[in-house]
């Protein structure tokens, strides 16, 4: 009983940790998928104009000019220092306010990138662990548990996602960039706003949900059939 009792709150948090890593999988992917901001950017326009017109760049330059900026966020020593010929002019694509919130967004992902390491290595031994120890029922048990409250969470946040993203956008940024408003850039003048407008980012955010809870519900089916083949076996 006494085992039972350890293994319980231990598998929770086995499961809740499977299920931050999950959301960090999905968000590191779609944020940095080349093909998925191509996509994004042939279709969006801002004041009526295709991104590239209203920055005044080529089609080719805006694909170099997104490649670099998403280099950037995975190297801990790059520089966003970058001339584009921008309107017919050869200027710095950036400017000070857009580097220095780039330093922001970078960090954060550095420390999501740190995260799914540690996480990814925990989940590779507890694996090991469960298939030594046959113990899939009641991981399932508190997997399904724990995933039962993260739907609850996670809807209400999609709920508010889908009524008033731009609320939840704002939100978002208060909590990760607690301190700052470097955020609050400009359409207008700020290039780095014009490669990823709101609109970009309310789809971005979507199809990181969607493909979020499709990795929850395969990781809940395949528990479902381990343990339905494990008790088949006993």
């Amino acid at each position: 009983m006494q085992k039972t009792n350890y293994k319980k709150p231990l598998y929770s948090l086995i499961s809740l940790i499977l299920i931050v890593f999950s959301l960090l999988i999905a968000v590191h992917f779609w944020s940095f998928n080349k093909s998925f901001y191509r996509s994004e950017h042939s279709k969006l326009k801002l004041y009526g104009k295709s991104i590239s017109e209203h920055i005044g760049i080529s089609e080719e330059d805006l694909d170099y000019l997104t490649s670099f900026t998403l280099d950037y966020l995975n190297d801990p020593n790059a520089s966003l220092d970058l001339k584009l010929n921008i309107k017919g002019e050869m200027r710095e694509v950036y400017n000070q306010t857009e580097k220095m919130h780039m330093i922001d967004v970078r960090n954060l992902n550095l420390l999501a990138n740190h995260l799914i390491i540690v996480f990814g290595i925990i989940i590779l031994v507890f694996i090991v662990y469960l298939y030594l120890n046959k113990d899939y029922e009641l991981f399932f048990k508190q997997y399904r548990s724990v995933l039962k409250y993260s739907f609850i969470f996670f809807g209400i946040l999609i709920i508010w996602i889908i009524i008033d993203f731009d609320s939840f956008w704002t939100m978002f940024h208060h909590i990760f960039f607690a301190g700052n408003d470097l955020w609050l850039l400009d359409l207008n003048k700020d290039v780095l706003i014009m490669i990823v407008p709101p609109e970009f980012f309310f789809h971005l955010v979507s199809i990181i949900v969607v493909t979020f809870i499709i990795i929850l519900v395969l990781i809940y089916l395949l528990l479902y059939f381990i343990c339905r083949k494990s008790t088949i076996n006993d």
